[in-house]
């Protein structure tokens, strides 16, 4: 299976963030796993021009900046830095409209509903 070298979990939930790192580090995907609970602390790591990120696994339901508003942020940011980043939006929304919206939106690679399945980070190593 494909290794990459970061993977960012964007979700407020911590119990979802455990979770979701405990199945990636169970797949053997990521040499390093960062999460942020603020979708503005992971906007600013971005920023900060930090070790590359492969993979984004965001959340849409966030308090202070969500999902869609994190994304009208990375839209901002330098476009070869945003380049080689895969976003993919992992929610719990199954309003139609989301989904739809998602769809439209360049940034986005993928749209899947939570949990997150060994099956499903395979789906999503395959957008690589």
């Amino acid at each position: 299976m494909q290794s990459l070298n970061r993977i960012m979990l964007v979700d407020d939930d911590s119990d979802t963030n455990y979770f979701n790192q405990y199945i990636l580090d169970e797949e053997g995907i990521a040499d390093n796993i960062v999460v942020f609970q603020h979708a503005i602390k992971a906007l600013d790591y971005l920023k900060e021009g930090n070790e590359k990120v492969d993979l984004i696994l965001l959340d849409i339901n966030m308090p202070v900046m969500n999902g869609w508003e994190f994304l009208q942020e990375y839209e901002q940011l330098d476009d070869q830095l945003k380049a080689t980043i895969v976003v993919v939006m992992l929610t719990s929304s199954v309003n139609y409209e989301d989904k739809k919206r998602a769809d439209q939106l360049k940034s986005i690679d993928k749209f899947v509903n939570k949990p997150l399945t060994p099956e499903l980070v395979t789906e999503i190593l395959a957008l690589f």
